[in-house]
């Protein structure tokens, strides 16, 4: 007979599944297809831990990931990242390039910056279409480094709590099952856990019996009686006791039970009662499971003198990740609704440590993943001592991926529900999910505010401007030039005006602008332009937003950080990679080289005395100087080189380089051999800091300005140099090191050294997003030898 129903059942499911994929008219599928017909951006950040001192910095690793798809989202490059106070008042702001779905970048504390809460906030300009944005928000706090003594009056002693009453898709029914979840938390959302409770009707009987899971979640059935009132008393992990009353039964309406912990089969039960099923008679209702913009369909008919309707749902059917089940009536109405949660094999990948070295200084690191060649673009580590309290473990990119897209609540320790596929662990997963409620897509939205496209996708940069020659009709085009960003581009003038799009233009950067008459000649002139995208000043609402005025008052954080740095190596051990730097050479040439500048040389060796010793002939008469190269000749005599300051060629005039030192040098490239018969002598690109190189030469057809809005770059992460006397401190608060984007060697291996400092324990917080969508999220303790 089971068999038989469930047979049944399953065809009736199939035969509706079908049919309604095709059926675009419906009032409900139409708008919910239109509504996700934009796809959305969902970004998580990690941070290298969550508190700090003013004189350190904030590293960050950010992912951007298509919940649709469930992959990386690639087209994604601008991102703005942006940090706010306590009131929600922006800060700072910068704009980072992304690169397959992920970027990385920093925030210095040095200036502007007080002890308190802030918030680091990282979106793009395409999340302001949707009514439901998934940005990282992320709070993280500034500790003060002054001591401070003690004050035992913030100290209470009463554990204040939150208890709430969380009934399956959202209603308690009288005269029906009821399947009803509990979730108790004290003041900082923080689990209490219930070892025992009791359900007692007003008579005080024992209805039933509850306790909770080490999350402080748990569930019970109860048949409510008509006109009969419900309470639970309960004893907390620290014996207390304490009581909670279930909220008064509608006298009508409709219940959802699931079963979801069958390996094969999702079961849905919908209850209701005496009151409210001739209402459901020959009413068209029907069940939506839907996720992102897909959908499935269920039709339920109500038939007379039955309460109880089950349907099973086959979990091949289901989608990966959230499913969330939407009951709505013959009005189109949504009634209840319930989130589930589908495993499968490809949401979640491993990594394992397999094998540590320890040192006289440092700790080698070896670690090994059970996905193949899927993160080439790396993953980030942060590396704390196992004491540490600087580090949020509520923030997970699993959690920010599967689940908080779809729900309102908090997720404690969401990690704890992607470690493993038992069924413990998918029953809490459960628990979790019944007692979030409705989830965070509201159906008003869907139906009467759809997403527009208002706001475009931002690919890099613009520049828009005009000539404001007399002569336009004389010019051909203008002419862009950068060296810093590897730019050599010409734009038609048109109604003298000239645009150039999709610009990888870095921070602060120069860029030079010159024109092409019609004969052929460049000129220098007169140009007025804008840069696009610019800075949107805003600000974020932070009434709601948890632990806002809690600063931290129990560390001994006074001369923890010493005033120098201490450079920590990030790349791989073993697995010889290292990443080379490049630069826009003008008439580039082969065998093009940059030169250490670091080593060998002192901050007042001159320039030409380095490119002497690099394969050039440098002769000096007075004010005079000729660079020879000591390859290329022709039947005049041996050749020079281009020489080019900030992508200005001065060839001509190389006494303006004659007394430039290395110390107003910020990079030097030499070729030796280049193309053509105006390269054959090779070339020479010098990049100054700030173009102070070309302070004394002579008027250039180009006209200089520097970028003030553009990527910021990147830098190589540095470690504090910490005050090794404070070990307790360090345990609390230190970093050992912050790996935002390790990859793998030729073996497949993630390895990496850590400094030895006072520790014995260590945690590895890991994360990374693999190519076909697959998350790592994990955090692996180890002890040193």
């Amino acid at each position: 007979m089971i068999k038989t129903l469930f047979a049944q059942l399953s065809l009736i499911l199939f035969t509706t599944i079908s049919f309604s994929q095709n059926l675009q008219s419906d009032y409900t599928e139409s708008h919910y297809l239109e509504y996700f017909s934009l796809e959305p951006e969902t970004i998580h950040t990690q941070l290298n831990k969550s508190k700090y001192l003013n004189s350190e910095e904030l590293w960050f690793k950010s992912y951007i990931y298509n919940t649709k798809t469930q992959k990386p989202y690639l087209t994604t490059t601008n991102v703005y990242a942006s940090i706010y106070n306590a009131d929600g008042v922006l800060i700072e702001k910068k704009i980072y390039y992304t690169e397959h779905g992920m970027t990385h970048g920093n925030f210095s504390f040095k200036k502007n910056y007080l002890p308190g809460i802030y918030f680091l906030k990282v979106t793009t300009n395409w999340m302001r279409n949707f009514n439901e944005p998934h940005y990282s928000l992320i709070q993280f706090e500034i500790i003060d480094s002054q001591p401070k003594t003690t004050n035992s009056s913030n100290h209470t002693s009463e554990i204040k709590h939150d208890f709430q009453i969380l009934p399956e898709g959202g209603h308690l029914v009288a005269g029906s099952s009821n399947s009803i979840g509990f979730k108790i938390t004290d003041q900082n959302e923080d689990p209490l856990v219930i070892i025992s409770g009791d359900v007692l009707d007003s008579k005080n009987n024992v209805v039933t019996t509850i306790k909770s899971n080490a999350f402080g979640i748990g569930k019970f059935d109860l048949n409510i009686k008509p006109d009969e009132s419900y309470k639970i008393k309960a004893t907390l992990k620290d014996s207390t006791i304490i009581e909670k009353s279930i909220p008064k039964a509608n006298t009508t309406g409709i219940t959802i039970s699931t079963n979801n912990l069958n390996n094969e089969t999702l079961f849905i039960t919908l209850n209701t009662n005496k009151n409210t099923l001739p209402n459901l008679i020959n009413s068209p209702y029907y069940l939506l499971i839907h996720r992102d913009g897909f959908m499935k369909r269920i039709d339920v008919s109500f038939s007379q003198d039955k309460y109880s309707y089950t349907i099973a749902v086959p979990k091949k059917n289901l989608y990966s990740g959230i499913n969330i089940i939407t009951l709505f009536n013959e009005k189109n109405q949504p009634v209840l609704e319930r989130l589930l949660f589908k495993k499968t094999k490809k949401l979640i990948s491993d990594i394992s440590i397999a094998g540590t070295h320890t040192g006289v200084d440092s700790t080698i690191v070896t670690l090994k993943s059970n996905k193949k060649s899927g993160y080439q673009k790396g993953i980030s580590i942060s590396v704390l001592p196992t004491s540490t309290k600087a580090y949020n473990e509520n923030h997970t990119i699993a959690a920010s991926f599967y689940l908080k897209p779809y729900i309102k609540g908090t997720i404690h320790k969401p990690n704890y529900y992607f470690s493993s596929d038992d069924r413990r662990t998918n029953y809490d997963l459960d628990l979790l999910l019944l007692t979030q409620g409705w989830s965070s897509y509201d159906w008003k939205n869907i139906f009467f505010n759809p997403q527009i496209a208002k706001h475009n996708f931002e690919a890099g940069f613009q520049i828009r401007g005009e000539i404001n020659a007399k002569n336009k009709e004389n010019i051909k085009e203008v002419v862009l030039f950068s060296a810093n960003n590897k730019l050599m581009l010409t734009s038609k003038l048109k109604n003298g005006q000239f645009n150039f799009d999709h610009l990888f233009l870095m921070d602060s950067s120069i860029v030079s602008i010159s024109a092409n008459t019609n004969r052929g000649k460049q000129i220098s002139p007169g140009v007025y332009y804008n840069t696009y995208p610019t800075y949107i000043i805003d600000s974020i609402n932070t009434k709601k937003l948890i632990n806002k005025n809690i600063i931290s008052r129990d560390l001994n954080s006074f001369n923890f950080i010493h005033g120098d740095f201490n450079l920590l190596d990030t790349v791989s051990i073993s697995n010889n990679y290292t990443e080379k730097k490049e630069r826009y050479m003008v008439n580039g040439g082969v065998n093009n080289r940059g030169i250490n500048l670091e080593s060998g040389y002192s901050f007042t060796t001159r320039v030409l005395d380095v490119i002497r010793n690099n394969g050039f002939d440098v002769i000096e008469s007075g004010a005079s100087v000729k660079i020879l190269s000591r390859r290329a000749s022709n039947l005049s005599g041996r050749l020079s080189p281009n020489v080019y300051v900030d992508g200005i060629i001065i060839s001509d005039f190389l006494e303006t380089i004659q007394y430039l030192t290395v110390s107003e040098i910020d990079e030097l490239y030499i070729a030796r051999t280049g193309f053509g018969m105006d390269g054959a002598g090779g070339s020479i690109n010098i990049f100054t800091k700030n173009s102070i190189g070309l302070k004394n030469n002579r008027k250039s057809d180009f006209k200089n300005s520097k970028i003030k809005i553009g990527f910021s770059m990147p830098k190589k992460y540095y470690s504090p140099f910490y005050n090794k006397a404070q070990e307790e401190t360090f345990s609390k608060i230190g970093v050992l090191h912050w790996l935002p984007n390790l990859k793998p060697n030729k073996r497949e291996e993630f390895v990496f050294k850590i400094p030895n400092y006072y520790y014995e324990s260590i945690n590895l917080y890991i994360e990374g997003m693999n190519e076909d969508g697959s998350l790592i999220s994990t955090v692996k303790t180890f002890q040193l030898n």
